[in-house]
């Protein structure tokens, strides 16, 4: 993984964490409540101690490992389920635990599965129903893994706490989704990746593959190697 790939796994993990403890500390109602001419004394729930919750990750990927890095000394407990990871090079201090027991346990679950036919959907209706009473869903992945309608039932009817969502179904989601206006749900257009210096290598990198073909026959981070066996023409 080259040096800008570690970066964006960086950013988007610590967009996940930012998302996680803004829906734990109850900031976006918070900010609701001081706008509407309120106080704290007007708060019908209270923030919880992240310390003392469970920090859950389906999938187990780059991604996931800087979250559960940066999020340890934060969350009391941290635990993933990958069933592609192996044990070899798992991290001490994160738990392994299977999937209906990690929906279970966990306080705030964090998606970082890839969508394949067997996760589109996986997040729905059944799953839900399994998650602790007030627990909260942070998708910074692909928004086809959650089943929307059940998403928003799961809010309706307080079994969820809230949700932060960074990807979508659909992109942007329409005006009237009701994913836009719902009071629980956390909303950003697609930007866990983004940063000043993303903005910058997305016009250099590019640019310096060029300069790297042009001077030496091949780019810097060819998408296909067309040297390697198998490769397709």
């Amino acid at each position: 993984m080259g040096p800008y790939s570690a970066d964006i796994t960086r950013r988007v993990a610590v967009h996940a964490l930012a998302g996680a403890l803004s829906l734990v500390r109850a900031l976006p109602q918070a900010d609701a409540t001081v706008r509407g001419g309120g106080w704290n004394t007007e708060f019908t729930e209270v923030p919880r101690r992240a310390g003392e919750l469970t920090l859950g990750l389906l999938g187990f990927g780059r991604i996931a490992r800087a979250l559960a890095r940066i999020a340890a000394p934060v969350f009391g407990r941290v635990a993933a389920y990958d069933p592609h990871a192996g044990e070899a090079g798992w991290p001490d201090g994160v738990e392994r635990l299977g999937l209906d027991e990690l929906v279970t346990v966990s306080d705030v679950l964090s998606l970082h599965t890839p969508l394949t036919p067997q996760t589109r959907g996986m997040v729905d209706a059944a799953l839900l129903a399994r998650m602790r009473p007030g627990a909260f869903l942070v998708n910074v992945a692909r928004g086809e893994l959650v089943d929307t309608a059940a998403l928003l039932a799961a809010l309706d009817s307080g079994r969820l706490r809230a949700a932060a969502l960074d990807v979508f179904p659909v992109e942007p989601p329409p005006l009237d989704d009701p994913l836009r206006s719902h009071p629980r749900i956390q909303l950003s257009p697609h930007s866990a990746y983004l940063s000043d210096a993303s903005q910058r290598a997305y016009v250099c990198a590019p640019a310096e593959n060029v300069i790297a073909w042009h001077r030496t026959g091949r780019p810097l981070t060819p998408v296909v190697d067309p040297t390697l066996e198998g490769a397709p023409s």
